[in-house]
């Protein structure tokens, strides 16, 4: 049975998604932004008070507000959001978490208070104050991946806003909910479950400054840099392997592959095969070819 997919957005995925790359240290090195972002955005925060937001995130970390967005009927704005989500009932936020049949933490009151009051810290210290072009410009990229559904490419429209990430049908799936996502780049992120899944992708919203390259064009430069990773890229011409595959066939530790595969997945340049229970990768060669044309018109100006 095929699902169907449906693009979304409001801020307070925003706000979420930024303050779950900050507090992701394994992830920082990844990240477009880079350490000096996380840095700029600590010294906003008094010491204590950060590591209270490290904490809570800590203890909420298997809780996905996703769902809850989605649900939500009003005004999600950041504090358009919270207020509705703190206000609804135990039972209400039971009904909710059924009616998508989701699996129910027992303490699921206890998490809903906890994040929503490291979220309004977050939104008090950094999130108010970003750039409204970054959030207007995801509203736009939202509009025009809604747009170029059809009824019949809904497979290819997720493929083609993950870069590469190719969601197979099974019995259970019945919707994708797709979300464009700034502060996370470039990471594809998914809450998984058994009937929905919710997909942020990464959108280079702001423009580069004048002379200086597009970061989709970094990303496929640096990821092209590696010798490591040119290898991976020939072990998946023309096949698909799993994750323990290529770190048999490459024979580096699990961590550096995954870096590696971090890197090529970023730059667009792999296929990751997911059909609900494995994963495989092969190469993407749209990526590549179109590599001798972004290079041509970066350098001509």
């Amino acid at each position: 049975m095929d699902y169907k997919v449906e693009v979304d957005f409001a801020p307070i995925y925003e706000c979420v998604s930024s303050l779950t790359a900050f507090m992701g240290k394994q992830t920082h090195n990844a990240l477009d932004a880079g350490k000096l972002w996380v840095r700029e955005v600590q010294d906003l925060f008094a010491p204590a008070k950060l590591q209270q937001m490290r904490e809570i995130m800590k203890a909420t970390d298997d809780f996905s507000l996703a769902p809850y967005i989605w649900s939500c009927p009003g005004d999600r704005s950041v504090n358009g959001f919270l207020d509705w989500i703190e206000g609804l009932s135990t039972g209400q936020l039971y009904d909710i978490a059924a009616r998508l049949k989701l699996s129910v933490p027992s303490n699921l009151p206890e998490l809903r208070s906890k994040t929503s009051e490291a979220l309004r810290e977050w939104d008090a210290q950094y999130f108010g104050q970003i750039d409204p072009a970054i959030l207007e410009g995801l509203g736009r990229e939202a509009e025009a991946r809604r747009s170029s559904l059809n009824g019949t490419n809904d497979k290819e429209v997720y493929e083609q806003a993950t870069e590469g990430m190719r969601l197979y049908p099974n019995d259970l799936l019945k919707q994708v909910i797709l979300i464009p996502q700034y502060h996370a780049r470039p990471f594809v992120t998914s809450a998984i479950f058994d009937e929905i899944i919710f997909t942020s992708y990464s959108c280079d919203i702001l423009p580069p400054e004048p002379g200086r390259p597009a970061p989709g064009l970094l990303r496929l430069t640096r990821a092209l840099s590696d010798e490591n990773r040119l290898y991976i890229l020939r072990l998946l011409a023309g096949r698909q392997l799993t994750f323990t595959e290529i770190v048999r066939e490459v024979g580096l530790s699990k961590s550096t592959v995954h870096y590696h595969l971090i890197a090529l997945r970023a730059a667009g340049l792999v296929i990751v095969h997911y059909d609900h229970k494995n994963t495989g990768y092969s190469l993407r060669l749209e990526a590549l070819n179109d590599l001798p044309h972004q290079i041509g018109a970066y350098i001509e100006g």
